[in-house]
């Protein structure tokens, strides 16, 4: 087992462990995962995808997620990913060093026991939100339809190799435990849901408001749904 959240993380230095031996059920989500990165491809909610990342608990593995190991390619196939305890210990596959700085944020939402699926962009029109420090309002109704039902939230700027990151997104869900994202200020989206592909949608949505909310603002701006 190797501690990835304690050990310092150095540039281009790869973490590796033992291939993953998945139960059928736990292969089946890692399946569903490398569709939703191809789904987000699709909708063109990936523009950058070496910054992205994604995870998904493992419903055979108590207490285990799986987790790509470097960006979210197109062809991402079933070997690119680890396999980390909650505690952020490698337990099997492999992780780069970019996404060993972010595991932090995929364990905290994990702590709402309804969570089962973890995606993080930087996708450009809900990143500017974000660098903004805007959250993004819940005027759309295809967004609240997904769940969204109150304003996406904004989490102060923190450093994501910097535990005061943790602190800032543990804050932000426990203020706000209905939103199923949050934006990191300077950063980009942080999105969760019960399943891959459902985040998925819910990442490609949020980024086709944002989008809206931004041509809207020339208009005069959203205005809410009407109760």
């Amino acid at each position: 087992m190797t501690s990835t959240l304690t050990a310092p993380v150095r540039e281009g230095e790869w973490l590796k462990a033992g291939e993953p031996a998945l139960t059928p059920a736990d292969a089946a989500v890692r399946a569903e995962l490398v569709q939703a990165v191809r789904v987000l491809h699709q909708l063109g909610a990936l523009q950058n995808p070496y910054s992205a990342n994604a995870s998904v608990r493992l419903p055979d593995s108590p207490g285990h997620l799986l987790i790509n190991a470097k960006g979210l390619p197109a062809d991402i196939g079933e070997q690119d990913f680890g396999v980390i305890t909650l505690d952020g210990d490698l337990v099997a596959g492999k992780l780069g060093p970019g996404v060993r700085q972010v595991l932090q944020m995929h364990i905290l939402a994990y702590t709402r026991p309804e969570v089962n699926a973890v995606i993080h962009t930087h996708s450009t029109h809900a990143t500017a939100f974000a660098l903004a420090h805007r959250p993004i309002p819940a005027n759309y109704e295809p967004l609240v339809n997904r769940g969204q039902t109150r304003d996406i939230p904004c989490a102060p700027y923190r450093a994501r190799n910097n535990g005061d990151l943790g602190a800032s997104i543990a804050g932000l869900l426990a203020e706000h435990p209905d939103t199923k994202a949050v934006l990191l200020a300077n950063h980009g989206l942080l999105a969760f849901d019960d399943s891959p592909m459902s985040t998925a949608r819910l990442v490609a949505t949020i980024e086709e408001t944002a989008t809206l909310e931004i041509h809207a603002a020339a208009l005069g701006g959203s205005k809410p749904i009407a109760p």
